[in-house]
């Protein structure tokens, strides 16, 4: 009456076994380990759009987090089975623990009722294995459980009476076995439920499909007392739930992601269950066929010895067919010659695979996937770019399609569906109209999509909420003007405006410099940047305003008595504040700016703050080149400490040595200061010096060195400064020494 199918999920040898056992027993109720809360979503199997590899998501609605994923290839034998009885117009449905279920016990923490005697006798006598199949796959001969099962159970052609050997099996592992966890003794007692309820309507002839490990506790569903299954069950509360079907890829649904009853090689399972008979020679063909198309040598001669070497190699260790194993021994040998470099690119393209699901529109989905769909259609972002392989693209921002895919994506990203990534080298194209971005579409973000729908029914009514949600959460001014610049990049316009005022309060009330300092750089670039999205940039320029002379007058006395850690940040500060004011090239910002900068120059005792404000201003001609000499002369002399002079360097010498190259003077008092230092003192601003010139091109570091050896050698420049005396300063200078020499 109860037939029980044991099998390994996403195996095409039990798809194969199990399709001739349902052929042979034509049964009139089949049921299936899987997510009861899916079944409505069961009749789209036979959709002809529903392509897989594809998912089910089950979710809980009023908690989006809590979701599961039930993956499908084409290979599995669930999917099959699903496709078997939908063709054959027989009862079908899942008969697992449903997740509205699990996901209850999930957030509550139900404790586990007390075991019954005869569980608490299984517990007392049952033998521990971490892993009971490796034990078997070990008197096999096998070090790897999964490799045993493949070669036994899934390369092999079996006959449908392999299913009584896998419940034997089964039966005697679990016998020896440590007994399930609480939770897996739940889903046991639940499928047999299912299994009364179906017999309890009439069905004469149930197939019941499950993993191998719960077919012998689902075979002797009579030896277990409703009772004691509902004990099991009993007080625990239900969660509500929605199923629907999501596309999924090969690689998520191998071992290699994390996935739990994922396979090694799906694109090889794929080929053992569509043409078995050619197995070894198409999977040859194919690794060819790769290798060609990225200019490596792969003769038919290859294949054909490499298909004889694999089957030789089957032969010698006792296998019908060869496995992965033989196959890819016999194509690094006989096509790669003997190198594994190709090996990476062999397992990514066809024991991996890149097969990629599709699921039809006219299945139910969240509002806001729909508009994204819509949205996806209207930029023109084809299913192209939501392959495995990252895509690059790049959009001109004054093309209407191209707008489009670039408001879609910066909405995505707020979001927090990473469909898009702008590459680092677009962003520093400033003024351009045109965007780089990285395309890479995650399975994962199915689930995303449906978290997302809590904010809006549209892309852009959900990341506006979105983001004036956030807002709310960003206290720092420079926090809110990275607001701005996403609504903006979004075209996020009804919230734009609530975020400049926002950025203009907070303006008004932040004291901290540094603060201001942070904020600055994105304002500047909505400022110079924002007609390419014909955004109204008054209120922002009024923000700046306001800003800039602040920052000018503040920055010198925030810049006194810093440490090693807060000098470095205020560092990075300054050169950003620098470029920004410079982008925005306003004259009268400038001049303040520079001010600014040379009262740190001539008022922060040495380090790393003084000698950048000295370089920008050399930079920008604002300071003569004997003024930086000078003030290198009094950075370096024996007043100040080593360290505090090797902190100096640091900072004038950001950014390039060809300074140091072109400039005789300056060249000669570093190297005359270098020469003065002791052995200690050397090693003692060594690392700093390291870490300065580490940033000079190669090029420049050895024009460097060849200086250094010159004047090793004698042949150096001739110092520059000179020893002329001046009668008219010395006047000037010895009536007040005859003062202090009481002359």
């Amino acid at each position: 009456m109860v037939h029980v199918f044991g099998i390994r999920h996403h195996g095409p040898g039990s798809t194969k076994s199990l399709q001739a056992a349902l052929e042979a027993l034509s049964p009139d109720c089949l049921l299936i380990e899987g997510p009861p809360d899916a079944n409505d979503a069961i009749d789209y199997v036979v959709h002809p759009d529903l392509v897989p590899p594809v998912a089910l998501l089950v979710y809980n609605t009023s908690d989006l987090k809590q979701a599961s994923y039930y993956p499908f290839a084409h290979f599995s034998p669930e999917w099959q089975a699903l496709k078997y009885g939908l063709e054959k117009d027989i009862p079908t449905e899942f008969m697992d623990l449903p997740r509205s279920y699990s996901f209850s016990l999930d957030k509550s923490a139900i404790a586990q009722p007390n075991l019954t005697e005869e569980l608490q006798l299984e517990v007392e006598e049952g033998i521990i294995y971490k892993d009971p199949f490796s034990e078997i796959a070990k008197l096999a001969g096998y070090e790897d459980s999964e490799r045993w099962w493949e070669v036994m159970f899934e390369s092999a052609d079996n006959a449908t009476d392999i299913f009584t050997s896998i419940l034997e099996l089964m039966t005697e592992l679990r016998a020896a076995a440590k007994p399930a966890s609480y939770r897996e003794l739940q889903r046991e007692a639940y499928m047999r439920t299912v299994i009364r309820a179906a017999v309890k309507k009439g069905y004469q002839k149930i197939a019941v499909v499950c993993g191998a490990w719960h077919a012998p506790v689902l075979e002797k569903w009579q030896h277990y007392k409703a009772t004691h299954d509902k004990q099991f069950l009993k007080g625990i509360k239900k969660s509500k739930t929605k199923a629907t079907w999501v596309p999924w890829t090969y690689k998520r649904l191998s071992r290699q992601s994390g996935y739990g009853a994922g396979v090694i090689s799906p694109a090889w399972y794929s080929l053992l269950y569509d043409k078995p008979e050619e197995v070894v020679i198409q999977w040859m063909s194919k690794v060819a066929q790769l290798l060609r198309r990225e200019d490596l040598t792969a003769s038919s001669a290859h294949v054909i010895e490499a298909v004889r070497l694999a089957e030789t190699l089957a032969a010698l260790r006792s296998l019908q067919v060869p496995g992965i194993n033989e196959l890819s021994e016999a194509a690094i040998s006989i096509i790669c010659e003997g190198q594994k470099s190709p090996l990476e690119l062999i397992e990514k393209k066809l024991i991996v695979g890149e097969q990629i699901g599709e699921v039809p529109d006219s299945i139910p989905v969240v509002p806001l996937q729909q508009d994204l769909n819509k949205c996806i259609k209207t930029a023109r972002l084809t299913k192209e770019q939501q392959s495995l392989e990252t895509v690059e693209k790049t959009l001109d921002l004054r093309k209407p399609s191209n707008l489009a895919a670039s408001h879609l994506l910066h909405r995505l990203n707020i979001l927090e569906i990473p469909w898009g990534q702008q590459l680092e080298g677009s962003k520093h194209s400033l003024g351009s109209f045109k965007e780089i971005w990285a395309l890479d579409w995650e399975p994962d973000f199915a689930i995303r999509i449906i978290e997302a729908g809590m904010w809006g029914n549209t892309v852009y009514e959900a990341a506006s909420n979105y983001i004036l949600s956030a807002k709310d959460k960003q206290p720092h001014l420079a926090q809110v003007t990275q607001l701005v610049t996403q609504a903006l990049n979004a075209d996020l316009k009804e919230v734009i405006d609530e975020l400049v005022q926002l950025v203009s309060d907070l303006s008004a009330l932040t004291t901290d410099i540094f603060n201001l300092m942070d904020a600055l750089p994105s304002l500047v670039n909505i400022v110079r940047y924002g007609s390419a999205r014909s955004f109204n940039i008054q209120a922002i320029q009024t923000v700046i305003k306001n800003i800039v002379p602040r920052i000018c007058i503040g920055l010198s006395s925030s810049c006194i008595n810093l440490d090693e850690e807060a000098s470095q940040e205020a560092f990075q500060k300054i050169i950003a504040i620098n470029r920004a004011l410079h982008t925005l090239n306003e004259s009268k910002y400038i001049q303040a700016w520079y001010l600014s900068l040379a009262q740190i120059m001539n008022h922060t005792k040495g380090g790393i703050l003084s000698g950048l404000s000295t370089r920008i201003l050399l930079d920008k001609k604002n300071i003569l080149p004997n003024i930086a000499a000078t003030k290198m002369s009094l950075a370096l002399s024996k007043a100040n400490a080593p360290l505090d002079s090797a902190r100096w360097i640091e900072g004038f010498l950001n950014g390039s040595g060809l300074l140091l190259i072109y400039n005789e003077e300056l060249w000669t008092i570093i190297d005359e200061w270098v020469d003065r230092l002791k052995e200690e003192r050397f090693m003692e601003i060594l690392p700093v010096l390291r870490r300065t010139f580490s940033n000079f091109s190669s090029p420049e570091r050895q024009k460097m060195l060849d200086l250094v050896k010159q004047k090793r050698k004698g042949k150096g420049r001739k110092k520059s400064r000179k020893t002329t005396f001046n009668q008219e300063r010395a006047n000037q200078v010895i009536p007040i020494v005859e003062k202090i020499l009481g002359l």
